[in-house]
């Protein structure tokens, strides 16, 4: 299985998860068997300069579940749309993510209806951390 995590830096298996899936610097697709990894840039390949599209970076590859600290309503239910399973990550280390997820103990990401609720604003994830637009990494990778 292809198992999807989004990070900043590469550190193989024993990598940190990214807090926020949408703006992710990279994402690092882990085979569940082999431990093989493969590292994405955040961008669509055509257009790098763009900013972070973590649509157009996935859509050449077949995952067969996404693990995430973070991730707003309308990415997940596109992610979903797309066929893709999101599941909650449980810490920060990918590799114990790894585990819970094969013991089928991570639970599935659910929509929360935060904008509707008030909770964040309709835009949250296409601002940064500054509250601007837009990713705050540098898409030369």
């Amino acid at each position: 299985m292809k198992v999807c995590f989004p990070i900043s830096e590469d550190l193989g298996i024993q990598s940190v998860i990214y807090g926020h899936f949408n703006s992710a610097p990279f994402f690092l697709l882990v085979d569940s068997e082999t431990r093989e990894t493969q590292t994405v840039s955040n961008c669509d390949p055509h257009e790098p300069f763009a900013g972070c599209n973590p649509f157009g970076a996935l859509k050449a590859y077949e995952i067969d579940g996404i693990i995430a600290a973070g991730m707003g309503d309308s990415v997940l239910q596109a992610m979903n749309l797309c066929g893709h399973r999101v599941f909650e990550a449980q810490s920060e280390h990918l590799i114990e993510n790894m585990e819970l997820f094969l013991e089928k103990k991570l639970p599935e990401s659910e929509i929360q209806n935060s904008a509707a609720a008030g909770r964040c604003s309709d835009g949250e994830e296409d601002t940064n951390e500054s509250g601007s637009g837009g990713c705050d990494h540098d898409h030369e990778h």
